[in-house]
């Protein structure tokens, strides 16, 4: 996977590749591939990431993300993937997820994907959602 690494391509690796690559740390061409999209922004990547300042200096000097943030990234994308496959794209996906939910006690689900135990609520909501039960 190291050769013409993109977005894409770590999508679309099978499990196990995603866990090697994000242990060595992702290369921060990932970060721009998702950031390309009007509906994501890079302040969007950081509040998952970590700080913005670490993460401008890390694209300006084209460095990867540690392995913790490259796991924090990773989370974001199988969530945003997820989301956008029920809500139709990208774009109403982050709205959903940048929404205060009730459900959360007034938390946004983007908020939560700082932990793997956040991670795990959203994506219930999510397969419910997807099985049909409220959002």
């Amino acid at each position: 996977m190291a050769t013409a690494f993109s977005l894409e391509r770590f999508v679309k690796a099978p499990p196990l590749r995603q866990a090697e690559a994000v242990a060595r740390g992702l290369p921060v061409k990932v970060v721009r591939d998702l950031v390309a999209d009007p509906a994501i922004s890079i302040a969007d990547v950081a509040r998952i990431v970590g700080p913005r300042r670490t993460l401008d200096r890390r694209l300006k000097q084209d460095e990867r993300l540690t392995p913790e943030e490259s796991d924090r990234f990773a989370r974001f994308v199988t969530v945003l993937q997820t989301a956008a496959q029920i809500f139709g794209n990208r774009a109403r996906a982050m709205a959903w997820l940048d929404a205060p939910k009730q459900r959360f006690d007034g938390a946004r689900p983007i908020d939560l994907l700082k932990s793997d135990a956040g991670t795990r609520l959203v994506e219930e909501v999510l397969m419910q959602a997807r099985h049909g039960f409220s959002a």
